[in-house]
């Protein structure tokens, strides 16, 4: 056997274990969801004879879902608590992150750090406060108070990430944009962000994720039901005699719009996510 024969069956031999952890890796993730939507199509009386063989497709239980149950106010509000956590935070983030890339002032390292040290305060440790501090000031049981309390839980990571991209933009096309006779926000309206895509969608990406997946803060914060998220409104619905099948037709309608958003900002994820590494 001549080494070029050696080493094209070495290089067979990567292709095939490469691909065979791959696919184990694809099995475990996607089979949660398989079976959460295998349930969707499950009679109740017939939950448990068949998770992963397709046997029964019973429509019904969307349909039946959505009359005793408030789904779509629940959907409605998971979209509101989502846009709005996703667009604040990426506005917040655009002006937090250019400024502490192109500027030098003050307390700049110690700010850098606690935004850092946000990251690791968990949700019940503001809740509490929050809860009291809504009540005073009259936005217990509104969509905004939802809202801000995400973004404040989700900027962290936002500010960062454009922060890392922008410093590998150079200043010069700034200073061209400048002597041109655009301002300072012109600037990075018209040069800078058209370059930033990825990261920018890639913030508004994760940030939407966040603000989908809000659990804590819905759940503490609101009273009304058409205030309660998708998470909440779901987990309310487990009980002694819990409709297992609803709750996965329900999980299946609410992983639709993330998949949706992922889909859409793909081609930018990975760029935006190692967005300054080079730095």
């Amino acid at each position: 056997m001549n080494a070029k024969k050696r080493k094209t069956m070495k290089k067979t031999g990567n292709y095939i274990v490469r691909y065979f952890f791959v696919i184990i890796w694809m099995i475990i993730a996607l089979l949660p969801i398989y079976v959460a939507v295998m349930t969707s199509f499950t009679p109740f009386e017939k939950l448990g004879e068949a998770m992963i063989l397709p046997k029964y497709f019973r429509w019904e239980n969307y349909v039946e879902l959505a009359r005793q149950t408030p789904l779509w106010q629940y959907l409605a509000a998971s979209i509101i608590y989502a846009l709005g956590t996703s667009l604040f935070t990426v506005v917040i983030a655009i002006l937090a992150a250019y400024a502490l890339s192109r500027f030098k002032f003050k307390f700049k390292i110690p700010f850098l750090m606690i935004i850092v040290a946000i990251q690791v305060v968990p949700q019940i440790v503001i809740v509490t406060p929050l809860y009291g501090l809504s009540y005073s000031t009259g936005l217990y049981d509104t969509y905004i108070l939802i809202i801000i309390a995400m973004v404040a839980t989700a900027i962290a990571n936002p500010i960062l990430l454009l922060k890392g991209f922008f410093d590998s933009i150079p200043v010069t096309l700034e200073e061209a944009a400048v002597v041109d006779g655009c301002t300072r926000v012109g600037a990075l309206v018209r040069v800078i962000l058209p370059v930033s895509l990825p990261a920018v969608t890639t913030a508004f990406a994760l940030s939407f994720f966040n603000g989908w997946d809000a659990y804590l803060y819905p759940m503490i914060l609101t009273s009304s039901p058409g205030k309660v998220s998708m998470t909440v409104g779901l987990s309310r619905m487990v009980d002694i005699v819990t409709p297992w099948n609803w709750i996965m037709a329900g999980t299946v309608i609410a992983i639709i719009p993330p998949i949706l958003i992922y889909l859409m900002a793909q081609k930018y994820l990975i760029g935006g996510l190692t967005a300054g590494s080079d730095k």
